[in-house]
């Protein structure tokens, strides 16, 4: 019984991950220096959804968070929204297409994410006409901040992972409570 109520609490925590992640990047790194190593943990979180959860969980839990990030923000309404579902659909596409086995190119997924995003942010800010001087600050920090967040997501990945094996989440707990629930339905 704990296991599946441990489960179910996984979503709702991530979307708590993603609060906090927001009131951390919105507080602390504010002040100047600061501001220009900004992780962005919702993209972090919308990489790992994208990667570990089935595609309807994980595009209501990228919607979620996603709205947060946007509720916190000054951006245009729906901006935020669009950029993380590319991200998340686009590494959808990539988990189709190819097998990320190890950290390396999950590091690389994160870096390829996080331009990704700022591209499609600058192609919606286009579209919207809002686009007046933000290219050039978004091409002159748009290397750096995919290196913080490559940098930052090899941390964040591992505890993740065992957040995910502590609330059940991963294959080899799946694994085991099938097989504990079926041995229960066999009067084990």
């Amino acid at each position: 019984m704990r296991r599946l109520i441990l489960r179910a609490l996984n979503a709702p925590a991530l979307i708590l991950f993603a609060i906090f992640g927001v009131a951390l990047q919105t507080s602390l790194f504010q002040s100047w220096p600061l501001l220009y190593m900004q992780p962005d943990m919702v993209l972090l979180l919308v990489v790992w959804v994208a990667l570990k959860r089935e595609f309807l969980e994980g595009g209501i839990v990228t919607l979620l968070i996603s709205d947060i990030a946007e509720i916190h923000s000054s951006a245009p309404k729906g901006s935020f929204m669009i950029c993380y579902m590319v991200v998340y659909l686009l590494i959808r596409l990539a988990t189709k297409l190819f097998v990320i086995p190890s950290a390396g190119p999950l590091t690389f997924l994160t870096l390829s994410a996080s331009i990704v995003w700022k591209a499609v942010l600058l192609g919606v800010l286009y579209t919207l006409g809002a686009m007046t001087n933000q290219w050039k600050h978004t091409l002159i920090l748009l290397f750096p901040g995919a290196l913080i967040e490559a940098a930052i997501g090899m941390w964040t990945y591992p505890l993740l992972e065992k957040f995910d094996r502590n609330t059940f989440r991963n294959p080899f707990a799946e694994k085991a409570l099938e097989d504990e629930l079926q041995l229960e339905g066999e009067g084990f």
